[in-house]
This record gives structure tokens, C-alpha cells and sequence, in this order.
């Protein structure tokens, strides 16, 4: 992936990116993870690295060649799938400085975080369903990473293009990027037509039946 086609899609909005996937019946919205870290309207973008929690004490899990986080590719961004109805938190402070010197872009749990406080005055950004104090320990452990997992009601291939804002995360396959990154540039133009047009006098009506 170039830098210079991720900072194309830097400068577009998730909402925009959800509008384009939808009209290419793409699913790729993730419905309910929103932005912890950091505290300010960042944007980010990159490369999946994908992550299978399951529960702690069940079926014996192979022991992986290096810990989930220390495995990050520079510039990735760690996306967690975490068992249904985990209560516990699967990203903590400890785990944004390694992955923040490792490179990574962010991460995305299909769960909880905590150490919020610590996430953001590092800067890391982490998107999360949600907040616990209590660490995983005993509650959940990794069975792979690398591989394809579900994360936030769709699926996520190692590699995929991951985008998180202030308004969520959205997921773009990589053999679709081109196609979705064009999309969204040809809507975000439309966009900026209607917004003129709007700010002139038009009416929400006159503009809709126009353009959409």
C-alpha cells in the first residue's frame, strides 16, 4: 500500500468511506466500536493485523512464535476479535507503548480497553466497544493472529485497509481499495456541490433530487 493512496484516504471521513461501501454492497461498517484514544478528531488508517481472542480454559491454544502485540507490522493497525459478552478489558497501557514503538497505527477491539488515560497522553488512538478496569488474565487468551476474524460484525483478512475516526471504523478489502477509494473521492466531491450549493440558499429538497 503507497503512502500516497493512504493519505487519499486520510483526507476522507469514515461516514464518507460507509457511503461508498454501501453503495458497492460492500460490508465493511463496524456498528458500535467508537474512539477512545485520543481525545481529539485524528484520523487514522492502515493495514490490518488481525488478532483471535478466545475464552481462557477451554481448548488447549497452540503456543504462537511471539506475542500478538510484539508480531505488529509497522504502520498496521491491530483489529481483536474478542469472545461475545466478554466483560473484561483485551488492550491496556502497556500494550499502546509497545505497539506505538513498534509503529502501529492503532488498534480496533471487537471488546474493551482500559488504561484510557494512558492511551491518550501517548496518543495512541484505540477504538473499543467500550471500557473495563479488569485486566484479561484468567479470562481470555490469543489462539492466532495473522489470520481472518470477525471483528465488529464483519470480517477482517490480514491486510485488509482499516480507517477510524471520531465516528467509527469502517474495513475496505484490499483487493477493493482502488475501487473504494475512487467511490468515495467521486461521493466527496458530490458532497462538496450539495455543501455549496446549501450554503447559497438551496433547500435540502431541491439539492437531494439534483445529486442523489
Amino acid at each position: 500500500m503507497s503512502d500516497t493512496r493512504l493519505e487519499r484516504l486520510l483526507a476522507l471521513s469514515t461516514c464518507q468511506v460507509a457511503d461508498a461501501i454501501d453503495k458497492l454492497k460492500i460490508r465493511g461498517h463496524m456498528p458500535d466500536i467508537i474512539m477512545l484514544s485520543p481525545d481529539t478528531n485524528s484520523r487514522v488508517a492502515g493495514p490490518a493485523h488481525t488478532v483471535l481472542m478466545v475464552p481462557a480454559g477451554g481448548a488447549p491454544v497452540e503456543k504462537l512464535p511471539a506475542h500478538h502485540v510484539d508480531a505488529t507490522p509497522k504502520g498496521s493497525v491491530v483489529v481483536i476479535s474478542c469472545p461475545p459478552g466478554t466483560t473484561t478489558a483485551n488492550w491496556g497501557g502497556l500494550m499502546s507503548t509497545r505497539a506505538r514503538a513498534l509503529g502501529a497505527a492503532a488498534v480496533v477491539v471487537d471488546g474493551r480497553a482500559r488504561d484510557i488515560e494512558e492511551h491518550r497522553a501517548m496518543g495512541f488512538p484505540v477504538f473499543a466497544r467500550g471500557v473495563s478496569i479488569h485486566g484479561s488474565t484468567g479470562y481470555t487468551s490469543v489462539a492466532s493472529y495473522g489470520a481472518p476474524i470477525a471483528c465488529g460484525g464483519v470480517t477482517v483478512r490480514q491486510g485488509d485497509i482499516v480507517l477510524g475516526d471520531i465516528n467509527g471504523v469502517v474495513v475496505i478489502p484490499q483487493e477493493r481499495f482502488d475501487e473504494v477509494l475512487a467511490k468515495t473521492e467521486e461521493l466527496a466531491r458530490i458532497e462538496e456541490k450539495v455543501t455549496r450549493e446549501l450554503e447559497a440558499g438551496a433547500t435540502i429538497t431541491a439539492t437531494f433530487a439534483k445529486y442523489r
